[in-house]
């Protein structure tokens, strides 16, 4: 090793300041084996902020509250359901025949009486003939009934309430004995009674200056309902509102109704006999069927094929 005091000063001087750079360069080069240099320590993200709560809806405004409805009116007549504006008619003031429904609507077109009165003849009109299909309705069966009739020749007919249907009325005519129409205008020289509840003292009436004979009127009785003919003759208060006093169409709230399963259509045949003096008289029973009636008034024919 080097002497630092076996030298001269300015030799010592000199050594002493290289002793001092090699002890510094010993130092660096020990720092720089040292380990890894020092890292910079990395913030950490802060955590996520809880999500914010979803904000409620706002509750609905409560209903507004109705005030209650007026009091139903109470009818003139003292009844619970008032009549509407001109009312009073036959439709306001009609009771219900015998055996209709209670509840049912009053009908806009006079009653037939009910149970019909004892008619001279009858004939049940076959079933396959008025169905149209598995609609029918009453309206179709009253239209088929109008085109026979049309072919007929019969020109006045009017249409009559019956529970849950209707009568279809034809004008009278004059017939011979066997019921076959007297020809041309012979047969309808009677006319008919214009008025509107027409009875059997009108029809005797209308017959006294018409020529001796026979005379007839058809009503078509089509219902579900069950009835028999009464077991009297007409008399003054039966057979009302004939070919005169009915409607002239069938009224669409009964034409509406469906021709069900237990509906059936009847021919009711009226036949009076007028002699030389005195007055008509109602031929009971006729001379002849119920078909035959139809048959020789030209009805039965068309029927079966329309």
């Amino acid at each position: 090793m080097l002497n630092l005091f076996s030298v001269s000063a300015f030799g010592r001087r000199h050594a002493w300041r290289l002793f001092f750079a090699l002890v510094v360069l010993a130092g660096l080069n020990a720092c720089g084996k040292s380990g890894a240099p020092l890292e910079t320590p990395v913030e950490a993200a802060p955590p996520p902020s809880p999500p914010a709560a979803a904000a409620r809806p706002a509750p609905a405004p409560a209903p507004e509250t109705l005030p209650p409805p007026p009091p139903r009116p109470a009818a003139a007549n003292g009844g619970g359901i008032p009549r509407e504006a001109g009312s009073g008619g036959f439709g306001s003031l009609v009771k219900p025949a015998p055996g209709q429904v209670t509840g049912e609507a009053a009908p806009s077109i006079p009653q037939f009486d009910w149970p019909p009165p004892k008619a001279s003849a009858e004939e049940s009109i076959p079933d396959k003939w008025l169905r149209t299909g598995s609609t029918t309705r009453l309206a179709d069966v009253a239209d088929k009934f109008e085109k026979a009739l049309r072919l007929a020749h019969y020109e006045q007919r009017s249409y009559y309430a019956v529970p849950r249907g209707f009568a279809l009325a034809t004008q009278l005519e004059q017939i011979k004995a066997d019921g076959t129409p007297m020809p041309g205008a012979d047969r309808w020289k009677i006319g008919t009674p214009s008025v509107s509840n027409l009875s059997l003292a009108s029809f005797i009436k209308a017959l006294a200056k018409a020529p001796a004979g026979n005379y007839r009127a058809i009503v078509f009785v089509v219902t579900d309902a069950p009835w028999v003919q009464s077991a009297t003759a007409p008399s003054d208060d039966k057979i009302k509102g004939w070919a005169g006093g009915g409607a002239h169409a069938l009224p669409a709230s009964i034409g509406a109704l469906p021709y069900g399963e237990d509906y059936r259509a009847r021919a009711l045949i009226y036949e009076f006999k007028k002699g030389q003096s005195g007055p008509a008289k109602t031929l009971l029973p006729s001379a002849v069927s119920g078909e035959t009636h139809l048959d020789k008034g030209g009805i039965w024919e068309p029927l079966s094929i329309l």
